[in-house]
Formats: C-alpha cells, structure tokens, sequence
C-alpha cells in the first residue's frame, strides 16, 4: 500500500474521476428503470390502470421527500471516521437494498388483485427510495465538499455524464425495444433485470474510489439538535437566494423530471413506431450531448454557471413546444435531439448549482450541511418529477387510453401531445425565468468559492490516501 499525504485535487486525475463517477453511472441505469419504464411496465404488461399508478408514484414521491429529510440530516451529523469515512461508509451500505428491491419490483404476477400490485409496488418503492436517498446525498454531499470551485464541480458532472451515456443508452434502449414490441412478460423481467445487475456492479466499483479530507470535516459545523434544525430552516425560509432557487428548480423539475414516460408513448402510440425505429433518437440525444459538453465547460469559464445554464435551457423548451405539432417521425426526432441537448446543460450544471447553494448557505448560517440541503430541496424537487407522469397520465385516464393496443384515437393521441410538448415548454420557461433572478452572477460565484477555500483551510491541509 503505497499511502502519501497529497490534496484530493490532485488524487482525483481524470482517470480516477472516471473511476468515482461508475458510482453516477449505476445509479443513473438503475433510476432509468424505475423512472421511465415502471409506468410503461405497470400499464402494459402487469395491467395496473394509469389512474392507479399515478396515485401510487404520487404518495411515493411525497413520502420520500420526508424520507429525505430524516436520512440526510442523520449522514450529516455522523462524524467521520478513520477507517470508514463520512458519507462513503453510506454509498456502500445502499447498494444491496436497491439491488434487491428494484429486481424485486419486476417480478409481481398480473393475476394478483390490482390492490394487491398497487400495495406491494408503493412497498418496493419506499424501501428502494430509501435506499437510493441514501446512496444519493451521500454521494451529492461527498462531492460538494470535495471539490469546491464551480468549474471542478461542472468538470465532475460532464465526466460523470460521458461515464452515464452507456448506462443511459442501455437504460433508454431496453425500456424502448421491450416495453415498444411484443415481447413475453418474463423477457422483458430478463433483460430488465441483467440491467439493474450492471448498474449495481458499477455503484460497487466506483464506491472504491471515495476518497474523503478528515481535515475538512474538523471544520465544519453542522446543526445538530431540533432546535438548530429549526434555526436553520427559519433562516432559510428568510434567504431570497434559497427561495429563488427553489421555485425555480421546482418548476424546471416539474417540466423535466421525467420525459423518458412521455417519450415511450410518443413513439408508441403517437408515432406508431417500435423496437429500432423508437431507439433511434434516443441514442441520437446521446450523441449530441456528447458533442456538447465541452462547449458548456467553456462556456462556465466564460459567463459562469447561471447564464450558461439559462441559454441552454431554452433549447429544451422550444424542442417540447415543438412536440404539440402534428408532425411526422423525422420531426419529431429532431426534437428530441433538441430537447436532449438542453438536458445537457442542466445535467453538467445542476451539481454545480447546488454546490454553490451549499456554499452560500454556510457563508451566511455558518453550517455546512450538503445532504440535509439537498434533501430539503429534494422534498419538492422529487414529487415535482412526479407532476409530468401525473400530468400524463390523468390526460390518458381522461381519453381513455387502452394499454392492450397500439392504435389509439384520436383525443388520446392529442393528449400526449399536450403532455410532452406544450405543457412541460410553458412550465420549462417560467422556471428559467425565476431563475434569472437568482444573485449568482459571475464574479459572485468566485467571491464564494474563495470564502469556503479560505474557512476549511485547504491550501493548508494535504490528506493521507492510499495511491495505489
């Protein structure tokens, strides 16, 4: 074991950033599954009525908003320790709950009563989100006080989204060929679950690779009785920069938080296509983000975080408007390309936004608290994601969408329309709005950086790490 004492900027190469971000790349294929593929699932294959699961993701997502909350505050207020860490011990210990829970989530029987399905899917989804909060404001916390500059944080989510493109063309590819032909129920359990196997070897591997700064945690303060919870969020409640921010995210995750469901109906029953001709876009989007990305990192260098991310949001809301047209296949796979090249704005920034939230509210409370922040906005940000498929599929419900056909008529064609193209693009655009009014701006955000630099002494306090 070769152990030195260097700073974690330089411990974390590009190759072993790589590494770190097999963690992301799992979790993504393993969110892909459940989020755009269990209502497809659930509607087509086992029968639940659209109604029925709308209801159920509904009190799944409003539960894990206090699940959130209460997983966060514990993995702040847990010290580091010398062998285990902080918040990697947490990203390990996650990873058998979600293997078993989503598996487990496949495998229910179409002759069961529809309350029995209804009551052991809101049961799987509760143990897994658990799970999956766990894993994820670990790793969010992890990184935000890893890497402290905005640029490194946006590098860390581009790599982490070129390491998501296979995980993700997988995830979007399995969902569209399977839940879009005629393929047996036990096929496509089969191939769902060698997936979500795959996604789980990669959350393992790269939770190898969490490296964490004891240093940095002696001089963080964090709120640990009720009372400084209290404190805390009355503060919050007070802070303009807070505020904005949620409202905005809210209304950008109510528009964006799921349009992989949208995009299976598109194709399935908009556009009548299947198995290649409904993959074909889907891998195309891909492409195009990964075009895209560097241009966004230089783009944060030049402009910073908030103005790079409004410009490239705007893509996103004129490829859904565009999607209300009565358009043909070619079209409407351009954009898609539209709308994904968008996306990837938000999916290299987002991180960084809330990097930089985190660190203002430590400037101003003098508690750094990553994971119980990212859970308090997860608590409107996740039923948030959850408006588009309800949105969805209360147009369905009300159309009277069959699931047993491909052909549908005409109401319920206009219904998907509407519920991925010109509803999401107004809800999209106020959001952005919102969000320009945020007192990010450039100089601002260096301003920050350099506080949070100067307060954890970080010039100052190399860290032992095996660099094997």
């Amino acid at each position: 074991m070769d152990t030195t004492k260097i700073h974690l900027a330089e411990y974390y190469t590009t190759r072993r950033l790589i590494q770190l971000n097999l963690i992301s790349g799992g979790s993504s294929l393993v969110s892909i599954i459940i989020g755009s593929s269990l209502m497809k699932f659930y509607t087509d294959i086992i029968g639940l009525s659209p109604a029925m699961y709308g209801v159920i993701f509904l009190i799944f997502s409003i539960w894990n908003g206090v699940n959130d909350i209460i997983i966060a505050y514990y993995s702040d207020r847990f010290p580091y320790h010398q062998k285990h860490g902080k918040y990697g011990r947490f990203i390990r210990w996650s990873v058998p709950v979600i293997a078993v829970t989503v598996i487990a989530l496949l495998f229910v029987s179409p002759d069961w009563p529809e309350i029995i399905i209804a009551i052991y899917l809101l049961v799987m989804l509760l143990i897994y989100e658990a799970a999956k909060t766990l894993l994820d404001v670990s790793f969010n916390a992890f990184r935000i006080n890893t890497f402290l500059t905005s640029h490194k944080r946006a590098k860390v989510a581009v790599i982490a989204t070129y390491i998501n493109m296979i995980p993700m063309f997988v995830g979007g590819m399995v969902p569209v060929w399977f839940l879009t032909g005629e393929f047996s129920r036990m096929t496509v359990v089969t191939f769902f679950t060698a997936c979500i196997l795959f996604g789980i070897l990669l959350i393992y591997i790269g939770s190898r690779f969490v490296k964490e700064d004891p240093e940095f945690y002696k001089n963080m303060q964090v709120a640990r009785s009720l009372r400084d919870i209290t404190q805390l969020l009355v503060s919050l409640i007070k802070d303009k920069v807070f505020l904005l921010y949620g409202i905005g995210f809210l209304l950008v995750t109510t528009a964006t938080g799921n349009y992989m469901s949208g995009y299976l109906y598109y194709m399935d029953n908009v556009l009548e296509v299947s198995e290649l001709q409904a993959t074909i876009p889907d891998i195309l989007t891909g492409v195009v983000q990964i075009i895209s990305l560097p241009f966004i990192l230089k783009a944060i260098k030049k402009h910073g975080i908030k103005q790079t991310y409004i410009a490239g949001m705007l893509f996103a809301v004129i490829g859904h408007a565009a999607l209300s047209l009565q358009t043909g296949y070619y079209f409407v796979s351009a954009m898609y390309l539209v709308i994904l090249f968008g996306y990837g704005f938000g999916s290299a920034l987002l991180p960084a936004w809330g990097g930089l939230l985190t660190d203002h509210i430590e400037i101003s409370t003098g508690n750094r608290q990553p994971a119980l922040i990212s859970s308090l906005m997860a608590i409107v940000m996740i039923p948030a994601a959850s408006f588009q498929p309800l949105i969805l599929s209360t147009l369905l419900e009300v159309t009277n969408y069959n699931g047993a056909v491909k052909h549908q008529t005409a109401e319920v064609v206009n219904a998907i329309r509407l519920g991925t193209g010109i509803i999401p693009a107004a809800i999209l655009l106020v959001g952005l709005i919102v969000l320009m009014f945020v007192p990010f701006g450039f100089q601002r955000e260096h301003e920050i950086t350099k506080h949070v630099q100067e307060r954890h002494g970080l010039e100052e306090n190399p860290v032992a790490v095996e660099l094997a």
